[in-house]
């Protein structure tokens, strides 16, 4: 039977990637005024390498937060784990970001694999990163699929389970998979039958409870062109119809999944209203 990480409730909890630049208290109304069900954020400014303080304010905030729904974090732009022996910043800012997740009490962090010419290298580079950051935190890691744009690696199932391979504590590390991403690396998840053998592989690389967050995000350029342009859910080349399988597949009721789509005009009210216009009452799909 396959099964993926339990979280709780019963069926997909959606939600967005929101800005905390104006405070976390900006961020829970925001969360609140959409009708999130889960929010994912950068802990810090994702285009710089400066530090960031944390004052008892934000503790304090972060708290009215996530008492209200589950938080999830995300590793800013700059620090690349698959380059950590080739420049100190990338594993150090790695670091950082993971000791706010500590003191704030995030139990997990999306992370991209990173990007590297030498493809070999990067992915040893990748798993020594997340071996030493689980050494040293209480953290869970989501390994997030990429595009497959320029060099960035952890564009297959393979590349992914090839990072999983060289991790010392797998129980610790889960997937993040991104829709936008799938199709860009070549993945038609428009066919029912390429979604469930996607999902089926993941499954058996990796074992049970491995899906840990979906990022829920069309696409703007066309399938396998390696592009990373995320776009409106039913207004990109994946298109409604995918999307109500994947969200209405019972292997992932227990999951939740954010959108990370552009931040234009009211998109977000119209995305997630489209959303959960898919979210049928009665789950229509389930394997053995």
């Amino acid at each position: 039977m396959i099964s993926f990480l339990f979280i709780g409730g019963t069926r997909l909890r959606i939600g967005f990637h929101v800005s905390t630049a104006k405070g976390f208290d900006w961020t829970l109304r925001e969360a609140e005024r959409l009708g999130c069900e889960v929010v994912q954020i950068f802990l810090k400014n994702p285009r710089a390498w400066a530090e960031k303080v944390l004052m008892d304010a934000d503790l304090e905030s972060f708290k009215r937060l996530s008492r209200s729904l589950p938080v999830f974090a995300h590793l800013s732009y700059l620090p690349n784990i698959a380059k950590i022996d080739v420049d100190e910043r990338h594993m150090r800012g790695f670091l950082h970001e993971i000791d706010l997740c500590k003191r704030l009490g995030v139990h997990a962090m999306v992370v991209h694999c990173g990007s590297r010419p030498q493809r070999d290298e990067g992915i040893r580079a990748a798993s020594q990163a997340i071996n030493r950051a689980l050494e040293e935190f209480d953290i869970s890691i989501f390994l997030e699929n990429s595009a497959g744009q320029g060099h960035w690696i952890g564009e297959t199932i393979d590349e992914l389970s090839a990072i999983y391979q060289g991790v010392k504590d797998r129980e610790r590390v889960s997937l993040c998979l991104d829709t936008a991403h799938l199709f860009a690396a070549g993945y038609d998840i428009r066919a029912w039958e390429v979604w469930d053998c996607l999902i089926r592989e993941v499954d058996s690389r990796f074992g049970p409870h491995k899906i840990g967050l979906f990022h829920l995000n069309d696409s703007k350029t066309d399938l396998g062109k390696r592009i990373d342009r995320h776009w409106h859910i039913g207004r990109g080349k994946i298109g409604l119809n995918a999307f109500r399988n994947i969200v209405n597949d019972l292997r992932l009721k227990n999951l939740m999944g954010v959108m990370e789509t552009p931040k234009v005009d009211n998109m977000d009210e119209e995305n997630i209203k489209i959303m959960r216009s898919l979210l049928s009452p009665l789950m229509s799909r389930s394997f053995s």
